[in-house]
């Protein structure tokens, strides 16, 4: 039987589960004696109809001393709520029983022999707080704070799942256009007139396209936002996505008013299509992107549809194929590292190797410009190899020099995921090299968690087994699964670059920086900030709790050598404070 007891004023829903007809009264009483808790307790199966019409502020669930149960009620809860704190509570509970709850995203844990009012009420306290940054940074991946659509993280959602409609075996039947849109001018524009002015541009530019698509419209970033447009059987998607676009190039060439200022800023725009040319959403984007570079490379104020015309940056990717065998076997690329910096004492605590192509011909070659490539013919994962067996060699190289470090990092992406010999080779790796996994530190993009959860999650922990630590690149643009960073070994969080740009004012990414940092706090993670390039931006960050940067302000990324000589240099200011005290 479902019960209510209400004391006071109505602030916090507090539901207890218990399906065992367990002696309560000793927890109501405790909680009773607070008058902000409103309390219902009910058995699992009438629960789970209030959880689905009650507004909740917090779950107390009783183990009932059987785990298997209580673990598939838990994660029934999870489920059904997932940002709705879970406290589970028995009469004692062993380190194992505990570790496993909370490894199955239980809160917290409460043991009812032990625990005394003020114990209770910090749990239920802290549960609240996790919770609370929890919904603020869910909302913040899903919404752009500037113009209230959805945000990138969003997009990428709404655009699998209109994908999942499109029949495969009948591609007539239903297909998809996916508009890439933004400003021509705009950063010049922004850079003489301010952010603020060019925040009420990207707000005016939204607005003008909400009136075309009203709900199928994204901001992807600064002034780029993308458009999806269903095709039904029988329509002409092509057609369609043409009128679209005289539609989108006569609105969006209004001028646009700022104060007494009337400012004309044409518009690009690249469109591509499903199931014609893909079904991954990256590659999707991807092709639209190049498409509105295209035509914005044409003429100004114009689109383009992606495979019209194949542009110079695809034949010289195509060029690339042959040659990025070659560099393997010859051994042409080299790591670089830039310092990571713990803001505290201002020392160097670590790195991230980022790799670069030194190309007998062409000089120096950057990432950008070969690993798309080498990602599409699964050259990556050879490459991938050498950069973790290169690391592990100036790791030790490092050790050797007694030269300390805490974490040099290795990017990982989703393509190596899908090597079934991942954590084979690696493991080989390491004991070939004699690598200390304690310092070796693997990087994941939210977008390589995102796209196979169970795969990639088995291979870390796989991973981890052998001692090797993770941290979550990114952090903040997109995918974020609150319940898998809970539950995977990642043990730091790096805020991407694009909120650090201006997080020293007024706005959007300041407040976003430091939900991300409080929340990265209350999950017990360190928090790393990328792109770091003023003091300023220093000073904000170090405000708000930040452990470690990474960015200009200390170094650009440096080949091994010249980063031996920055440890080193640490190492004499270090002896000289020491001798000095």
């Amino acid at each position: 039987m479902s019960s209510i007891v209400q004391r006071g004023p109505v602030t916090t829903q507090i539901l207890i589960i218990d399906s065992c007809d367990y002696d309560l009264q000793p927890l109501l009483d405790i909680l009773e004696s607070d008058s902000r808790y409103t309390l219902t307790c009910s058995p699992f199966d009438l629960a789970t109809e209030q959880i689905e019409h009650q507004p909740l502020d917090l779950i107390l669930l009783h183990t009932c001393h059987t785990d298997t149960n209580a673990l598939s009620e838990l994660h029934y809860l999870r489920q059904q709520s997932p940002l709705t704190p879970v406290i589970i509570f028995d009469q004692q509970f062993s380190n194992q029983r505990s570790e496993e709850f909370l490894y199955w995203r239980a809160t917290d844990y409460i043991a009812l022999d032990t625990v005394s009012t003020e114990e209770l009420q910090r749990t239920i306290r802290h549960a609240q707080a996790v919770a609370h940054y929890m919904t603020e940074i869910d909302t913040l991946n899903r919404i752009d704070l500037l113009t209230g659509m959805t945000n990138r993280q969003q997009f990428y959602r709404d655009l699998a799942a209109h994908l999942k409609n499109i029949d495969h075996e009948q591609p007539s039947a239903r297909s998809l256009a996916l508009f890439s849109v933004d400003l021509d001018g705009f950063r010049r524009f922004n850079n003489i007139n301010g952010h603020y002015a060019g925040d009420q541009i990207v707000k005016e530019l939204g607005n003008r396209l909400q009136v075309l698509a009203p709900s199928l419209i994204s901001r992807l970033g600064n002034d780029e936002f993308a458009m999806l447009l269903p095709g039904n059987a029988g329509e002409d998607i092509h057609n369609k996505a043409t009128l679209l676009c005289y539609q989108m190039l006569h609105t969006l060439t209004e001028p646009y008013h700022y104060q007494e200022l009337e400012v004309i800023l044409p518009c690009s725009i690249g469109v591509s299509f499903a199931p014609e040319q893909s079904m991954e959403t990256d590659t999707l984007v991807h092709q639209a992107t190049q498409a509105r570079l295209k035509s914005k490379e044409q003429s100004s104020c114009s689109y383009a549809f992606f495979g019209q015309q194949r542009d110079d940056k695809n034949i010289q990717q195509l060029a690339l194929e042959p040659e990025l065998i070659n560099a393997i076997r010859r051994m042409e690329f080299q790591l670089y590292y830039q310092p990571r910096i713990d803001i505290a004492t201002g020392q160097i605590v670590g790195a991230e190797a980022l790799i670069r192509w030194n190309h007998p011909e062409k000089g120096l070659i950057y990432p950008n410009d070969f690993i798309p490539t080498a990602e599409r013919t699964g050259l990556i994962v050879p490459i991938g190899y050498w950069v973790i067996q290169q690391a592990g060699h100036d790791i030790q190289a490092l050790k050797e020099m007694t030269l300390a470090v805490k974490h040099i990092s290795v990017n990982l992406s989703f393509r190596q995921f899908q090597d079934s010999y991942l954590c084979r080779t690696i493991q080989r790796i390491i004991e070939k090299g004699n690598i200390d996994t304690s310092i070796l530190e693997f990087e994941l993009t939210e977008s390589a968690l995102f796209n196979d959860e169970r795969h990639v999650r088995q291979g870390i922990e796989e991973l981890h087994k052998l001692g090797i630590n993770f941290s979550l690149d990114d952090f903040g643009t997109g995918y974020s699964s609150f319940s898998l960073l809970q539950k995977l070994p990642i043990s730091s969080l790096k805020i991407d670059r694009s909120f650090i740009s201006d997080v020293n004012e007024e706005g959007d990414n300041r407040e976003i920086v430091k939900a991300l940092i409080n929340l990265a706090r209350s999950l017990n993670k360190e928090i790393i900030a990328e792109g770091v390039e003023t003091p300023a931006q220093l000073n904000v960050l170090a405000s708000y709790g930040c452990d470690q940067a990474q960015g200009y302000l200390y170094s650009k990324p440096v080949p091994f050598e010249q980063f031996v000589k920055l440890m080193q240099q640490a190492a004499i200011v270090d002896d000289e404070c020491c001798a000095n005290i």
